[in-house]
C-alpha cells in the first residue's frame, strides 16, 4: 500500500494512492488505522463492506473541491444501497467522518 499526503481546505491527510484496480476497493474492509482516508482515481463510488461513514471530497483534475458528501456504509437495508458520485469530478477522497 502507498501512502501519499494530499491537502484540501487548508489541511493535510495521509491516504492510501488507488490507482488502477485498487480505486475498485477503496477502503473495502480497511480499519483505516495510521492513515487518514483513501485517494480514488474515478468520479463515483460505493460502501460495500466499508466499516466508517466517510467524508467524500469529490475533487477536480486540479484536486480543487468541487463537492462534499457524506456517506455510510451499506447494510441489508436497501435504503442505504447508494451510489455517490460527481460527474464533473476526477478524484474522490474518502477519508472517515469523525
Amino acid at each position: 500500500m502507498k501512502l501519499i499526503k494530499i491537502k484540501i481546505n487548508g489541511k493535510t491527510f495521509c491516504v492510501k494512492d488507488c490507482k488502477g484496480l485498487s480505486s475498485v476497493r477503496g477502503l473495502m474492509f480497511d480499519d483505516i488505522r495510521g492513515y487518514d482516508g483513501a485517494l480514488i482515481y474515478a468520479n463515483n463510488i460505493w460502501m460495500p463492506f466499508v466499516k466508517h461513514p466517510l467524508d467524500l471530497f469529490f475533487l477536480d483534475a486540479k484536486m480543487r473541491v468541487i463537492e462534499k458528501q457524506r456517506a455510510i456504509p451499506m447494510t441489508l437495508n436497501p435504503k442505504t444501497w447508494k451510489v455517490y458520485k460527481n460527474e464533473k469530478a476526477k478524484y474522490c477522497l474518502e477519508v472517515k467522518s469523525k
